[in-house]
């Protein structure tokens, strides 16, 4: 059981991506590409037409690197716990 925790979060989510109930995790993709969507309109309108280049630089950027790693992880485990929840 111990093996559970072991890893990434984002490996283990996806692990349970590709192992879980195709129901749940249609819901769970759907939600974060929604999610994505309104990000990315968000980001059009506050930054502009430029806002792809600031994305590509902050991408890029050594400076937020372990930043944008943390929030991956914690993103990564808000997904499992919706999957997970819908797959019982």
């Amino acid at each position: 059981m111990e093996h559970i925790f072991e890893g990434l979060p984002q490996d283990k989510w996806l692990e349970i991506v590709l192992n879980a109930s195709k129901a749940a995790t249609n819901v769970e993709l759907k939600r974060i590409l929604e999610r994505l969507a309104a990000m990315e309109i968000l980001c059009e309108k506050r930054l502009g037409e430029t806002w792809e280049e600031e994305l590509k630089y902050l991408l890029s950027s050594e400076e937020v690197s372990d930043e944008i790693h943390r929030h991956m992880q914690n993103l990564a485990i808000e997904s499992m716990g919706n999957i997970l929840t819908q797959n019982e």
